[in-house]
């Protein structure tokens, strides 16, 4: 602090003879031509209020003063009515001609609700013949006919857009619809006036019904009291005008005078003094003053640069023996406790006690003294980096040494403000790294951010995730079996056979391209490879996927489908140990020792290596997934169009069924639902609001080959 002192004294100092040996600054001189104006400025006004006291008040003065009061006697008068019409009450004239608003009022409301109305029922005439008459276009089916009414004035100007360049019957219904919608905002915006109309009549007849309140009365006083406080200031200020000036005004006014023309001599002097060159002596005077904050520095730094210098031999002997002094102390404090203690007085025993706790005290700070001359790590670990070196000068905030551990591992992660809600301090994923390839390693959120990082209008939250080790790793092993292995070939052997919902597999068949097939996701409910196969008591699919990646003889009473085939791009990683890593299962079905031992022994990553991490935020239970194209809506229900027998003797011919279905969540490219339709049924993508299949390129119903226009399905895992 002394350091800083001095070097704050020498600044002030060298800054002081700078001013001098250097001319004035243009802002400078323009600040103190500024003091100047001002002072002259008030000097001005005080001399034309001494000179206002000198002089009568003008012809405007007095009668501005004389106005103001005709205003306040008139402001008064008319609170005294108010506040007599509040003692009286309301006269009978008053109340007839509030009741005759009253009636009137529900008149005119009664006549606007029947023209709202009336204006509704044409309006809904108008949008159902738009609607039947073109309904059957797209962009009429799922533009203005599926928006509630009333219309707003975006979707008038929507059906104006959709009517230009179409025929005049178009044209004309579409006109009929906007003049109905626009006569209807009319008649509704009237029916509302009119309620607000006859509101205010009721309230304004209830007010002259009911009583005066204490309230009323206390406010009606209250503006009595106010206007003739007004009207007596008023008065007052006409009486101060026509009255003669007193002595003592004029002398107030006088040492106004003196005291404005004082600051603007002090003004100019100062101006006089920046445009003027600096003495001689002045010069020298502030190079002494800098010679002197020159020393006061240099002598501070010294000092400084004494106390920081590591301590010496000395030192550490002193602090030895201010140890052993204090063990001495304590020594004979002890000894002198117990000798009293036998037989001492209760003051005596107290004074000893304090003795001691005071030498405890002096122990613990020398070993604390002495313990401070080593530098110890505050965690087990491996040491990265060294600081610092013997007879180097160390402050109290540099990291002597860099210990790294493999127990923490954090990785430091980025997330937009969509994702942000959705994480959890405590939720498991898996991280992989760009350097390391096939690996995964489980992680927990360990820390959330709620500061933003914005860059380039794009707002980004940070987030910690820590590598998991150890015990910690069984922790999340059913977490990590859901995220490990969704996609790829193994997804689509193990989804809803055994997995439990870990995975799942979706697709469709080379003549598939318009259509789709419903999966259900998890269990045995959906399309896995192996899902149709019946396992004997004891065995499990992983023992199949085993004994098939191997090339040994299936476990007894296991029985593959006719045909069954796995490709080798699959069973190579099945055979280089991929379910024993991403977490085996025991006969209990929980993780096994293997998967858990196969994580725990991964390479550790480096600091500063890129990683990828994915959370799990939510489990949801197996439900059917279908694609998004193949859900429709109409008249605000969800429908999906399935193939049914049609009508006639032709059993290939096909006709088309509607099925209402209820939706859940969506990824974008399918979406849930939850009632309404069972996994595997085959389902019509492409079909207008009636159910009726067309093509992207034809409007009118093409002849599509069933075997070619409904793709193959998987199951979707969730």
């Amino acid at each position: 602090q002394a350091v800083a002192n001095a070097l704050g004294q020498l600044s002030s100092a060298e800054e002081a003879l700078a001013r001098l040996s250097e001319p004035p600054s243009v802002s400078e001189l323009a600040s103190a031509e500024q003091a100047v104006a001002n002072a002259l400025g008030q000097l001005s006004s005080a001399e034309e209020a001494l000179a206002r006291l000198s002089e009568p008040p003008s012809v405007s003065e007095l009668a501005s003063a004389e106005q103001a009061v005709a205003n306040a006697l008139g402001q008064l008068s008319s609170a005294e009515e108010a506040l007599a019409a509040l003692i009286a009450g309301p006269g009978e004239t008053e109340v007839a001609a509030a009741r005759t608003d009253v009636t009137q009022a529900r008149a005119q409301l009664s006549g606007a609700i029947d023209r709202a109305d009336d204006s509704w029922h044409a309006l809904e005439d108008a949008f159902d013949e738009f609607c039947k008459q073109y309904d059957h276009l797209n962009d009429v089916a799922e533009g203005p006919c599926t928006a509630p009414l009333a219309l707003s004035d975006a979707q008038v100007g929507e059906l104006r857009d959709l009517a230009e360049d179409r025929s005049s019957n178009f044209q004309r219904y579409a006109s009929a619809v906007i003049n109905a919608n626009v006569a209807f905002v009319a008649d509704d915006a009237t029916r509302q006036s009119a309620v607000t109309a006859l509101s205010s009549a009721e309230q304004r007849l209830a007010d002259l019904l009911a009583p005066a309140s204490e309230e009323d009365l206390y406010q009606a006083e209250q503006s009595v009291e106010a206007a003739r406080a007004n009207h007596a200031s008023a008065v007052a200020r006409l009486e101060e005008l026509q009255a003669e000036p007193s002595a003592e005004d004029v002398r107030q006014a006088e040492l106004a005078v003196e005291a404005a023309r004082a600051s603007h001599t002090s003004a100019v002097a100062r101006l006089e003094e920046l445009q003027a060159e600096p003495s001689a002596e002045d010069v020298r005077q502030a190079e002494l003053a800098v010679e002197a904050a020159r020393a006061n520095h240099a002598a501070a730094a010294a000092r400084f640069e004494d106390l920081r210098a590591p301590a010496d031999e000395g030192e550490f002997e002193q602090a030895r023996a201010s140890l052993e002094s204090a063990r001495a102390s304590l020594a004979s404090a002890q000894a002198r406790y117990d000798e009293l203690n036998a037989g001492p007085t209760a003051n005596a025993i107290a004074q000893q006690e304090e003795n001691v706790r005071l030498s405890e005290i002096s122990l613990e700070e020398a070993r604390a003294a002495l313990a401070d001359f080593t530098v110890t790590a505050p965690f087990h670990g491996i040491v990265e980096a060294v600081n610092v070196q013997p007879g180097d000068r160390v402050a109290a905030s540099l990291a002597a040494f860099t210990l790294s551990t493999s127990d923490r591992i954090l990785i430091a992660l980025t997330v937009t403000e969509a994702d942000l809600l959705s994480l959890e301090v405590g939720q498991a994923g898996i991280a992989t790294f760009d350097a390391i390839e096939n690996v995964e390693y489980p992680v927990r959120i360990a820390s959330i951010s709620r500061l933003p990082n914005a860059a380039q209008g794009v707002v980004t939250y940070d987030v910690e995730a820590r590598i998991l080790a150890g015990a910690e790793i069984a922790q999340v092993a059913s977490e990590i079996a859901l995220l490990s292995d969704q996609t790829g070939g193994l997804a689509a052997i193990l989804g809803a056979a055994g997995a439990g919902g870990a995975f799942g597999g979706a697709g469709a068949d080379a003549g598939g391209g318009a259509g789709g097939r419903a999966g259900a996701g998890g269990g045995r409910a959906g399309g896995g490879l192996l899902a149709e196969i019946e396992l004997p008591e004891g065995t499990t699919i992983r023992d199949v996927l085993q004994a098939l990646a191997a090339g040994e003889p299936l476990p007894e009473g296991v029985n593959l489908p006719e045909g069954f085939e796995i490709s080798p791009q699959l069973l190579e990683p099945i055979a280089a140990g991929v379910l024993g890593a991403a977490g085996g299962e025991g006969a209990d079905g929980r993780p096994g020792a293997t998967g858990q031992g196969a994580l725990a022994a991964r390479p550790l990553p480096a600091p500063g290596m890129s990683a990828s991490v994915t959370i799990l935020t939510e489990l949801r239970e197996p439900s059917v997934l279908v694609p998004v194209a193949a859900v429709r809506q109409l008249d605000g229900a969800w429908f999906v169009t399935i193939p049914a027998p049609a009508a006639g003797d032709d059993p290939a011919a096909l006709a088309f069924e509607r099925v209402t279905v209820e939706i859940g969540e969506s990824d974008g490219a399918n979406v849930e639902i939850t009632s309404g339709l069972k996994a595997g049924a085959v389902l019509l993508i492409g079909a207008d609001s009636a159910g009726i299949a067309f093509s992207a390129t034809q409007r009118q119903l093409p002849a599509f080959d069933p075997g070619r226009f409904f793709g193959g399905g998987g199951g979707g895992g969730q």
